[in-house]
Protein backbone atom coordinates (compact mmCIF):
# COMPACT_ATOMS: atom_id res chain seq x y z
CA UNK A 1 0.00 0.00 0.00
CA UNK A 2 1.64 3.57 -1.07
CA UNK A 3 1.17 6.11 2.12
CA UNK A 4 0.74 10.03 0.70
CA UNK A 5 0.48 13.07 2.41
CA UNK A 6 -3.18 14.24 2.62
CA UNK A 7 -2.18 17.77 2.63
CA UNK A 8 0.48 18.03 -0.19
CA UNK A 9 0.18 14.25 -2.06
CA UNK A 10 3.85 13.51 -1.11
CA UNK A 11 5.00 9.84 -1.18
CA UNK A 12 5.47 8.98 2.67
CA UNK A 13 6.31 5.56 1.47
CA UNK A 14 4.84 2.15 1.28
CA UNK A 15 3.49 -0.54 4.10
CA UNK A 16 3.24 -3.52 3.79
CA UNK A 17 0.66 -4.23 6.03
CA UNK A 18 -3.05 -5.16 5.08
CA UNK A 19 -3.89 -4.36 1.43
CA UNK A 20 -7.59 -3.58 2.22
CA UNK A 21 -7.15 -0.35 0.19
CA UNK A 22 -4.46 0.94 -2.54
CA UNK A 23 -3.48 4.13 -0.56
CA UNK A 24 -3.32 5.10 2.75
CA UNK A 25 -3.24 8.87 4.02
CA UNK A 26 -0.99 10.53 6.51
CA UNK A 27 0.11 13.95 6.84
CA UNK A 28 4.24 14.48 6.44
CA UNK A 29 6.44 16.52 8.73
CA UNK A 30 6.70 19.52 6.81
CA UNK A 31 2.76 20.02 6.11
CA UNK A 32 2.31 19.54 9.40
CA UNK A 33 4.55 22.10 10.80
CA UNK A 34 3.37 24.17 8.31
CA UNK A 35 -0.41 24.07 9.73
CA UNK A 36 0.71 23.85 13.51
CA UNK A 37 3.86 26.21 13.23
CA UNK A 38 2.35 29.39 11.05
CA UNK A 39 -0.94 28.43 11.62
CA UNK A 40 -1.75 30.02 7.93
CA UNK A 41 -4.32 27.40 7.74
CA UNK A 42 -6.54 26.43 11.47
CA UNK A 43 -5.80 22.94 12.64
CA UNK A 44 -9.60 22.59 12.34
CA UNK A 45 -10.04 23.12 8.77
CA UNK A 46 -6.94 20.73 8.16
CA UNK A 47 -8.28 18.06 10.22
CA UNK A 48 -12.08 18.65 8.54
CA UNK A 49 -10.18 18.21 4.86
CA UNK A 50 -9.66 14.68 5.54
CA UNK A 51 -12.63 12.24 4.30
CA UNK A 52 -13.30 9.95 7.70
CA UNK A 53 -13.12 10.37 11.16
CA UNK A 54 -10.23 11.85 12.27
CA UNK A 55 -8.72 12.69 16.11
CA UNK A 56 -5.50 14.59 17.37
CA UNK A 57 -4.31 12.30 20.40
CA UNK A 58 -0.98 13.36 22.57
CA UNK A 59 1.07 11.57 24.50
CA UNK A 60 -0.43 11.05 27.61
CA UNK A 61 -3.49 9.96 25.33
CA UNK A 62 -5.60 13.16 25.78
CA UNK A 63 -7.56 14.27 22.36
CA UNK A 64 -6.45 17.57 21.41
CA UNK A 65 -8.50 18.08 18.55
CA UNK A 66 -11.39 16.27 16.39
CA UNK A 67 -12.52 16.68 13.43
CA UNK A 68 -16.50 17.25 12.15
CA UNK A 69 -16.71 13.48 10.84
CA UNK A 70 -15.13 12.66 14.49
CA UNK A 71 -17.25 14.50 16.36
CA UNK A 72 -20.37 13.56 14.98
CA UNK A 73 -19.22 9.71 14.88
CA UNK A 74 -19.08 9.85 18.68
CA UNK A 75 -22.17 11.67 19.11
CA UNK A 76 -20.35 14.42 21.03
CA UNK A 77 -19.12 18.08 20.90
CA UNK A 78 -16.08 19.20 20.69
CA UNK A 79 -16.24 20.39 24.33
CA UNK A 80 -17.31 16.93 25.16
CA UNK A 81 -13.93 15.26 23.39
CA UNK A 82 -11.07 18.22 23.60
CA UNK A 83 -8.54 17.94 25.97
CA UNK A 84 -10.42 14.49 27.86
CA UNK A 85 -8.64 10.92 27.70
CA UNK A 86 -10.01 8.97 24.63
CA UNK A 87 -11.95 6.55 27.01
CA UNK A 88 -13.59 10.02 28.81
CA UNK A 89 -13.90 11.21 25.02
CA UNK A 90 -15.74 7.44 23.79
CA UNK A 91 -17.57 7.03 26.83
CA UNK A 92 -15.98 3.91 27.35
CA UNK A 93 -17.34 2.14 30.97
CA UNK A 94 -14.21 1.47 32.34
CA UNK A 95 -12.97 5.10 32.18
CA UNK A 96 -15.58 5.50 35.31
CA UNK A 97 -13.99 3.26 37.52
CA UNK A 98 -11.65 4.33 40.25
CA UNK A 99 -8.37 5.97 38.73
CA UNK A 100 -10.35 6.63 35.00
CA UNK A 101 -9.16 6.01 31.83
CA UNK A 102 -5.58 4.38 31.43
CA UNK A 103 -5.60 3.39 35.04
CA UNK A 104 -7.58 0.42 35.29
CA UNK A 105 -7.54 -3.50 34.72
CA UNK A 106 -9.30 -3.28 31.75
CA UNK A 107 -6.72 0.09 30.07
CA UNK A 108 -4.29 -2.25 29.59
CA UNK A 109 -5.94 -4.35 26.95
CA UNK A 110 -7.45 -1.59 24.99
CA UNK A 111 -6.77 -1.74 21.49
CA UNK A 112 -7.25 1.85 21.17
CA UNK A 113 -4.95 2.73 23.62
CA UNK A 114 -2.44 0.35 22.97
CA UNK A 115 -2.29 0.90 18.84
CA UNK A 116 -1.58 5.01 19.95
CA UNK A 117 0.93 4.15 22.30
CA UNK A 118 2.90 1.81 20.29
CA UNK A 119 2.72 4.22 16.92
CA UNK A 120 3.91 6.97 19.53
CA UNK A 121 7.17 4.64 20.69
CA UNK A 122 7.85 3.03 17.83
CA UNK A 123 6.62 5.85 15.10
CA UNK A 124 4.72 2.96 13.18
CA UNK A 125 1.88 3.46 11.83
CA UNK A 126 -1.21 0.78 12.08
CA UNK A 127 -4.02 0.03 9.41
CA UNK A 128 -7.62 -0.69 10.12
CA UNK A 129 -7.02 -2.58 13.25
CA UNK A 130 -9.91 -4.49 15.14
CA UNK A 131 -10.80 -2.94 18.35
CA UNK A 132 -14.18 -3.67 20.45
CA UNK A 133 -14.34 -1.24 23.56
CA UNK A 134 -17.04 -1.61 25.92
CA UNK A 135 -19.47 2.04 25.44
CA UNK A 136 -22.06 3.25 27.34
CA UNK A 137 -24.60 5.75 26.98
CA UNK A 138 -27.70 6.71 28.72
CA UNK A 139 -29.20 4.36 26.35
CA UNK A 140 -27.25 1.81 28.07
CA UNK A 141 -24.40 -0.59 27.12
CA UNK A 142 -23.18 -0.73 23.62
CA UNK A 143 -21.03 -3.59 21.46
CA UNK A 144 -19.03 -1.84 18.82
CA UNK A 145 -16.14 -2.89 16.87
CA UNK A 146 -14.09 -0.01 15.23
CA UNK A 147 -11.40 -0.66 12.24
CA UNK A 148 -8.72 1.96 13.25
CA UNK A 149 -5.86 3.83 12.06
CA UNK A 150 -2.75 5.60 13.31
CA UNK A 151 -0.12 7.78 12.41
CA UNK A 152 2.32 9.91 14.63
CA UNK A 153 3.53 13.39 13.25
CA UNK A 154 5.86 15.59 15.42
CA UNK A 155 4.94 13.63 18.81
CA UNK A 156 1.20 13.08 18.68
CA UNK A 157 -0.93 10.47 16.64
CA UNK A 158 -3.52 10.94 14.14
CA UNK A 159 -6.24 8.18 15.41
CA UNK A 160 -8.79 7.95 12.00
CA UNK A 161 -11.75 5.69 12.88
CA UNK A 162 -11.80 4.13 9.52
CA UNK A 163 -15.46 1.75 10.51
CA UNK A 164 -17.88 1.40 13.28
CA UNK A 165 -20.26 -0.97 13.49
CA UNK A 166 -22.74 -0.31 16.44
CA UNK A 167 -24.92 -3.37 17.51
CA UNK A 168 -27.43 -3.25 19.67
CA UNK A 169 -28.04 -1.32 23.10
CA UNK A 170 -28.48 -3.42 26.22
CA UNK A 171 -30.41 -2.38 28.53
CA UNK A 172 -29.19 -0.63 32.04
Amino acid sequence: MIRECAWCGRLLGEDRGPRACPISHGVCPDCLQEVLGSRAVPIQDFLDSFGDPVLLVDQDGRILKGNRQALQTLGRGAEEVEGRFGGDAFCCRYAELPGGCGNTVHCRSCTIRRTVEDTLLTGRPHLRVPAYPDLHFEAGEFKVEFLISTERVDGVVLLRIDQMTLGAAEPR
